[in-house]
C-alpha cells in the first residue's frame, strides 16, 4: 500500500466501528444493495476464485424461510432488518480453483 489509511479511515472501519443490533423503519434501495455487492467483490480471496455468493432478502416470505437456520438470538434482528444478506460461497468453484 503506497498511501496509508488515515486515521478517520481507520477510526471508521476498525477503532470506531460496531456492531448495530436495531434498524431504521426505512428501504434500502436497489442502488444501495449494488454499491454493496460491487464493493465486496473486491475482498481477497483464495487463488482470486471469487466463490462469494450475496443473496439479499427483504421480503418476509423469504426471512420466514431463513428462519430455522438462525440462533434464537438472532431471530428479531433479522426478521426486523430492512433487509438481510445472506452471504455464502460455493464449495464446487472453490474445490475446482485449488485443484487446477
Amino acid at each position: 500500500m503506497e498511501t496509508p489509511l488515515s486515521d478517520a479511515g481507520l477510526d471508521l472501519l476498525f477503532r470506531e466501528a460496531r456492531t448495530y443490533n436495531g434498524w431504521l423503519e426505512r428501504p434500502v434501495s436497489d442502488e444501495t444493495l449494488r454499491r454493496l455487492y460491487d464493493l465486496l467483490r473486491w475482498a481477497p480471496t483464495s487463488a482470486n476464485c471469487n466463490p462469494m455468493r450475496v443473496v439479499f432478502l427483504r421480503t418476509k416470505e423469504g426471512k420466514d424461510r431463513l428462519r430455522p437456520a438462525l440462533a434464537p438470538g438472532n431471530v428479531d434482528k433479522v426478521m426486523s432488518a430492512p433487509v438481510t444478506a445472506i452471504i455464502a460461497q460455493l464449495l464446487r468453484e472453490v474445490a475446482c480453483a485449488v485443484s487446477a
